[in-house]
């Protein structure tokens, strides 16, 4: 009994001095950054549909009918069940302000339309048949590439190594020698488009099909910057 409490004594002894050397141990912590830049290749496309009426069964009918007709140029163009969203159909009374008085003018019947087109150098094409129909305008571009994921795994990547140049050239000025790898951490937020985590650029289109008599939209796109951050622990050997 007396020997085993004299082990059990020996290995607490043991165990408190490793966590203390552990927790003792020189360390340097670096922060690494890692960014790829590349044009996109597709965009997400939001359409709006809007029709006013004295009738709302006149105005809905129409928004409809036009909504139809947006529909099957899409399928033109893309997967309707993979790269379609359509909101339902909203209708409110209109009012103008006149002289400062609100008059009636009719019931207003609306609806909007997400498309990804996945295949960018087809939007010219697209929009010239999109202008063709009573749209009311095309009210926001997303720029994005179909290749995120596999390019932000690269920036992750890029931003370890980074992190471990520079871990390497501060532990040469010290004079020490670098040792294992203690802690590594992504420091991206998703939700902030600083860090680039966000894949598209938006960009607003208020434009009136009208006014464009059926031709299409030219788009010059932004490059898009695919960015992550990382913070490395490593050890510190004498």
């Amino acid at each position: 009994m007396k020997n085993a409490l004299l082990l059990l004594s020996l290995l607490l002894a043991f165990t408190s001095c490793t966590q203390e050397k552990t927790q003792n141990q020189e360390r340097i912590r670096v922060s690494g950054e890692g960014k790829i830049r590349v044009k996109p290749n597709m965009l997400i496309i939001t359409l709006q549909v809007a029709f006013t009426q004295p009738r709302m069964a006149d105005a809905v009918r129409q928004t409809q009918q036009t909504v139809d007709s947006v529909v099957s140029i899409l399928g033109q163009f893309g997967n309707l069940g993979k790269d379609l969203k359509t909101s339902s159909v909203s209708a409110n009374k209109e009012y103008s302000y006149n002289t400062g008085r609100s008059v009636f003018v009719g019931y207003q019947a609306s609806q909007s339309i997400d498309f990804v087109l996945n295949d960018i150098t087809k939007f010219t094409e697209l929009t010239a048949k999109l202008l063709q129909t009573k749209i009311s305008s095309i009210s926001q571009l997303q720029f994005g590439h179909t290749q995120a994921d596999s390019l932000f795994r690269e920036a992750d990547l890029l931003a370890y190594d980074d992190a471990f140049k520079s871990a390497n050239k501060l532990t040469k000025r010290a004079n020490v020698t670098l040792g294992r790898m203690l802690y590594l951490s992504n420091t991206s937020d998703p939700s902030s488009s600083g860090s680039g985590a966000t894949s598209v650029m938006r960009q607003e289109m208020n434009a009136e099909a009208k006014g464009f008599g059926g031709s299409g939209f030219k788009i010059s796109p932004e490059v898009l910057e695919f960015k992550r951050m990382v913070v490395s622990e490593y050890e510190i050997k004498p």
